[in-house]
C-alpha cells in the first residue's frame, strides 16, 4: 500500500493515473497520506480525551473557587504539600489563576501519559515495518529510502500536532468561558506557547526511540524511549528529596523546562529551543541511520536459547515471556507512583482538609466516601488515574498478542502440531497473566507505602487487584475482537473501550445521568475498593469479560482465515 506514492512519481512514464492532492495528504497516494490515514482515529481520540478532562476540571475549579480569597487560600495550601508530592505534579506556578491550575493539575502529567504513545509510534514506524518485511517491497520502488523515512516522520509530527491542537483549543475555550476572576482568561499566544512545550515534551522520548531503532530494533528502541521518559520524570520529581537525583537533575528534560509555563505567566524560550534542537537532532539521526543501514532486523548477535528454556515451553510461556519485561516496567512505573502517593498521604490529607471548597468538590464525585484517609486518598489520587494507565498497558499487551498474526508469525507457529483453538486460548491467557504480573508489582509497592504510613495495606492491595481485573476485562474485549474480526482491531478497541469508559463515566457523573445509563461503562463496576466498598456483581461482570473474551478469541480464530 505504501508503494502507491512511489508509483505516482513514475506515472508519467508508465501511463498510470497520478494520485490526487487529497490522496497524497490523507489517503493512499503517498507514504505520508497513508500514515495519516492509518492513525487518524487514535490521534483525534487522544486529543478529545484530554480536552474533555480539561473542560471538566476548569468548570469545577471556576465554580468552587469563585473569589480571590478562596483562590489564594487554595494556592497557599497546595503549595504547602510535601516536596515529594509536588515533584510528581511539577512546580505549582500561578495556581491561583485558572490557567495556572489547569497547567499544574491537568497538563504536567500529560508528557508521561502521551509520551508512551510517542515511543510506541516512533519506535515502530520503520523498525516495525522492517520486522514485518513490508519495507522490502516499498524499497524496491523508485521511492528513495530517505524520502520514505522523512514522510513517515512528518506524518507523526502532523498527527501529534493535531492531538496537541485539540487540547489547546479546549484550554483556550475553557479558560475564557469559565473565567470568573482577573487573570483567569489566558491569551491565545500563551496557550500556543504552552502547547509548544507540551508538543516537544511528548515528542522527545519518541525521537530517542526512533534514533535507536535502526541499531537495536523495535523492542530495544521501546526500552530506550521508556528509559529516557521515565528516568527523566523520576529524576525531576524526586530531585528535592533524593540527593543522588539532585546531583543529576540537569540531565532531565522535565527539569530543563520547569520554568516554561506560559499559561501560568512564566516563559523560558531558551530551554524550549534547546529541547527542540535535541529532538530534531534525534529525528535526523534516526532518518540517516535508516538510510545508511541494510534493511535487516537488527539483533546484535546470535540470540542464545536460555538453558532453563522457561519462555519456550509453549504458546502460554512464549506469550508471557515476550510481555514479561513490559509488564515489569508498567508495574514498576505505576507502583512507584503509588508508593510515593501512599507514603505522603497523611501530609496531603492534612492540607486538603483545610480547603473546604476542594473537599466539597471531591465529595461531589465520591459521595459517602471517607477520602480524608490514606485509603481514601489512594482511591482519589491513584486509583482513578490508574484506571487510565492500566487501560494503556492492556492495549499494549493485546497489541503485542495481535502482532503474531499481523506480522505473519502465526502461519509458521500453526504449522507445528498444535490446533488453532489451543494456541489462541493459551496465548490469549498469557496476556491476562502479563496484566497479573503488572498488578502484583503495583500491589507490592502500594502496600509498602501504606505500611510506611502505619496503616493496614490490605485495602489498597485489594483495590490494586481489582484494578488488575479491570485491565483483564478490557484485554478480554480486545482479544475477542481480535479473534472474531481481525487482529489489527484488537489493540485499538482495547484502548478505545478503556478511554471511552473513563470519559463516559466522568462526563455522565458531572451531568448527573441516570445510573442505568452510566452502568454501561465497565469502569462503573469497580466500586471503591481502596475504601473497602467492593462491587461483587461488578467483579463477576469483569471476570466474565476477561474469561469470556479469551474463549471468544479462541472460537473466532478456529473458525476464520488467518491473516485476514
Amino acid at each position: 500500500m505504501t508503494a502507491t506514492g512511489a508509483l505516482g512519481r513514475a506515472a508519467g512514464d508508465v501511463g498510470l493515473e497520478r494520485p490526487s492532492i487529497a490522496g497524497r495528504l490523507l489517503g493512499l497516494g503517498s507514504v505520508f497520506g497513508k500514515s495519516i490515514r492509518d492513525a487518524r482515529r487514535i490521534t483525534i481520540g487522544l486529543g478529545l480525551l484530554y480536552a474533555i478532562i480539561i473542560i471538566v476540571i476548569g468548570s469545577q475549579i471556576a465554580a468552587e473557587f469563585d473569589t480571590a480569597a478562596k483562590r489564594q487560600l487554595m494556592a497557599a495550601q497546595l503549595q504547602a504539600l510535601p516536596a515529594i508530592f509536588q515533584g510528581m505534579l511539577g512546580p505549582a506556578i500561578g495556581i491561583e489563576t485558572l490557567g495556572g491550575f489547569i497547567s499544574w493539575r491537568a497538563l504536567n502529567f500529560v508528557p508521561v501519559l502521551y509520551g508512551v504513545w510517542s515511543i510506541v509510534a516512533l519506535a515502530g514506524t520503520l523498525a516495525g515495518e522492517l520486522a514485518r518485511g513490508s519495507l522490502d517491497v516499498v524499497a524496491s520502488t523508485p521511492l528513495v529510502r530517505r524520502r520514505l523515512a522523512v514522510e513517515k516522520v512528518l506524518a507523526y509530527l502532523v498527527l501529534l500536532a493535531i492531538t496537541v491542537a485539540i487540547i489547546g483549543v479546549a484550554i483556550a475555550a475553557t479558560t475564557n468561558a469559565f473565567a470568573t476572576l482577573p487573570g483567569d482568561a489566558v491569551a491565545v499566544g500563551a496557550v500556543a506557547a504552552h502547547m509548544a512545550w507540551l508538543y516537544l515534551m511528548i515528542l522527545l522520548p519518541g525521537a530517542a526511540a526512533f534514533a535507536a531503532a535502526p541499531f537495536v530494533g523495535r523492542g530495544g528502541a521501546l526500552g530506550v524511549g521508556a528509559v529516557v521518559l521515565f528516568a527523566s520524570f523520576v529524576v525531576a520529581s524526586y530531585a528535592d528529596s533524593v540527593p543522588l537525583f539532585d546531583a543529576i537533575r540537569g540531565a532531565s528534560y522535565f527539569e530543563l523546562t520547569n520554568g516554561h509555563r506560559p499559561m501560568a505567566g512564566t516563559w523560558d524560550w531558551p530551554a524550549i529551543g534547546t529541547l527542540a534542537l535535541v529532538t530534531a537532532g534525534l529525528l535526523v539521526a534516526g532518518i540517516e541511520a535508516f538510510t545508511r543501514r541494510d534493511l535487516l532486523v537488527p539483533s546484535g548477535s546470535r540470540i542464545p536459547v536460555p538453558r532453563i528454556r522457561l519462555w519456550v515451553r509453549g504458546p502460554f510461556t512464549r506469550g508471557l515471556g515476550e510481555r514479561f519485561p513490559a509488564a515489569l516496567v508498567w508495574g514498576a512505573f505505576l507502583g512507584l507512583f503509588g508508593l510515593v502517593l501512599a507514603s505522603s498521604a497523611d501530609e496531603f490529607v492534612a492540607q486538603l482538609s483545610k480547603i473546604p471548597q476542594m473537599v466539597e468538590m471531591i465529595a461531589r464525585f465520591f459521595p459517602d466516601a471517607d477520602f480524608l484517609s490514606t485509603a481514601g486518598f489512594l482511591q482519589l489520587a491513584f486509583f482513578e488515574d490508574g484506571v487510565i494507565i492500566i487501560g494503556l498497558a492492556a492495549a499494549a499487551f493485546v497489541g503485542g498478542w495481535a502482532s503474531d498474526e499481523g506480522e505473519r508469525r502465526l502461519e509458521v507457529v500453526l504449522a507445528a502440531p498444535i490446533g488453532r483453538f489451543a494456541w489462541a486460548l493459551r496465548s490469549a491467557a498469557a496476556v491476562l497473566a502479563a496484566i497479573a504480573v503488572t498488578t502484583a508489582v503495583m500491589a507490592l509497592a502500594v502496600a509498602a507505602g501504606t505500611v510506611l504510613q502505619g496503616d493496614d495495606p490490605t485495602g489498597p492491595a485489594v483495590g490494586i487487584s481489582i484494578l488488575g481485573l479491570y485491565g483483564m476485562a478490557l484485554a478480554g474485549i480486545g482479544l475477542a475482537v481480535g479473534g472474531l474480526v481481525r487482529p489489527g482491531h484488537a489493540g485499538p478497541v482495547t484502548l478505545a473501550v478503556g478511554l471511552g469508559s473513563y470519559i463516559f463515566n466522568l462526563v455522565g457523573t458531572i451531568l448527573e445521568w441516570p445510573d442505568a445509563i452510566l452502568d454501561i461503562a465497565p469502569q462503573r463496576h469497580l466500586g471503591q475498593p481502596m475504601l473497602g466498598n467492593i462491587d461483587e456483581a461488578g467483579l463477576l461482570i469483569l471476570g466474565t469479560l476477561a474469561v469470556g473474551g479469551v474463549v471468544l478469541c479462541a472460537l473466532g480464530i478456529r473458525r476464520r482465515d488467518i491473516g485476514r
